[in-house]
C-alpha cells in the first residue's frame, strides 16, 4: 500500500456557468522516501517479471528505463494521486546509471537473508530432536520452486553479476554480504558446536559460507535449465544437495578432542 500525505483542496476563484464557486479535486503527495521505495519497488517487480517471461534482454538491468518504471506506476495509480514524472525521479538519482546502482544495492539486499527465519527454525527442530548431523544438514538442502517468487528474485541477482562491473556489484553488495556472512555464519557455527567440531587451522567461517554460497548459486542456475541433474540421488535416496552440504561441512572442519582424548 502507498502511504500518501494529503493536502488540503485548493479552491477556484474562478465562477461554474451557474454562478456557484468550484472546488478543484484534492491531490496527495507522496513523501520523498516513498516515492523512492515505490520506484525501486516497481523496478524491481518489472525486472523479475521479464525474468519470469523468459525474456531474452541481454542485460536486463540496463534495457530497463525510468520512464518504463514511471509508466508502469502511473498505470496503476487512483484519481487522487498525482503521476510520477521524470523530474520527481530525477530529484532522486541524477542519471539512469545512480538509478541502475540503487536498484541492484535494493535487490542484493532483498536476497540476503530472506530465509533466515525459516531456516532458524528448522535448525530449532533438528537440534531438539537430537538428530544426526548429517540429518541436521539437510535443514539446507530445501530451496523454493523454480517459479517461485523468491528463485526469480534470486536468478536476477545472479544474471546481474555477470553483466555488471565488479567494481559496481562489490558496492552494491557491500551490506547485503556483511549481513549474509553474519546469518549464516552464526548458523553454522551453532551446528558445528552440537557437532564438537571446529574449523581447521587457517580457516575461518567465512571460507564456510562462501564455499555454501559458491556451490548454491551453481546449483540455482544449473536448475533452470537441467533440473534433472540437480535432483539426483544416490543408492540410498540422499538428495545431491545434502551430499554436497555434507562435504564442504566436514572437509572444512574437524573434531574437538576432548581432554581426556589428549591425555591417551
Amino acid at each position: 500500500m502507498t502511504i500518501v500525505k494529503a493536502v488540503k483542496p485548493k479552491v477556484s476563484k474562478n465562477s461554474s456557468d451557474f454562478g456557484q464557486i468550484t472546488t478543484k479535486p484534492a491531490h496527495r503527495r507522496r513523501p520523498k522516501e516513498d516515492t523512492e521505495n515505490l520506484i525501486l519497488r516497481e523496478a524491481e517487480l518489472l525486472l523479475i517479471e521479464r525474468l519470469a517471461s523468459g525474456s531474452d534482454y541481454l542485460n536486463p538491468l540496463a534495457s530497463l528505463r525510468i520512464t518504463d518504471v514511471l509508466a508502469s506506476i502511473n498505470s496503476k495509480l487512483k484519481d487522487d494521486q498525482l503521476p510520477m514524472t521524470t523530474g520527481a525521479a530525477y530529484q532522486i538519482w541524477k542519471s539512469q546509471l545512480s538509478f541502475q546502482d540503487a536498484i541492484l544495492e535494493r535487490i542484493m539486499n532483498e536476497i540476503a537473508t530472506p530465509w533466515e527465519s525459516d531456516l532458524r527454525s528448522r535448525l530449532d527442530v533438528a537440534l531438539n530432536q537430537k538428530l544426526p548431523v548429517k540429518e541436521v544438514l539437510a535443514i539446507f538442502d530445501q530451496s523454493p520452486p523454480q517459479n517461485d517468487s523468491a528463485a526469480h528474485e534470486l536468478t536476477l541477482a545472479i544474471g546481474l553479476t555477470a553483466f555488471v562491473s565488479p567494481e559496481r556489484i562489490r558496492r552494491a553488495e557491500e551490506r547485503a554480504n556483511d549481513k549474509f556472512v553474519e546469518v549464516l555464519g552464526k548458523i553454522l557455527m551453532d551446528i558445528l558446536d552440537y557437532a564438537e567440531r571446529r574449523l581447521l587451522p587457517g580457516l575461518s567461517i567465512d571460507d564456510m559460507v562462501w564455499a555454501i554460497e559458491g556451490v548454491s548459486v551453481g546449483m540455482h542456475l544449473r536448475a533452470r535449465s537441467h533440473p534433472e541433474l540437480v535432483e539426483r540421488k544416490d543408492a540410498t535416496g540422499i538428495h545431491l544437495g545434502s551430499i554436497i552440504m555434507n562435504s564442504i561441512f566436514f572437509g572444512f572442519s574437524e573434531p574437538v578432542l576432548r581432554l581426556d582424548e589428549q591425555n591417551r
